[in-house]
């Protein structure tokens, strides 16, 4: 089974976006998108990423934990769960 990876960038508008990685170094559409504010990361300095990083990785365990509201048939198998590029 071909390992599906997701990764986490900020784009030039500055919006920070959960996507699948590309092997061919196109653009995929976003997963999630998150948006933070200019007064958020003039407070946050450089974490402000970090802060996106902590945010999708916890989305990504809530879906994927058992204790999800979700279907989790399949969620199991750990070769199911996509891998994080950062």
């Amino acid at each position: 089974m071909k390992e599906s990876y997701l990764e986490i960038v900020e784009l030039d508008n500055g919006d920070i976006v959960l996507r699948p990685a590309s092997e061919d170094g196109e653009e995929t559409e976003p997963l999630a998108i998150l948006q933070i504010p200019e007064d958020t990361r003039s407070y946050l300095k450089d974490r402000y990423f970090e802060l996106a990083k902590c945010m999708f990785h916890a989305g990504i365990d809530f879906v994927y934990s058992d204790e999800s509201v979700f279907d989790d048939s399949g969620y199991e198998d750990e070769e199911l769960r996509p891998k994080l590029l950062h």
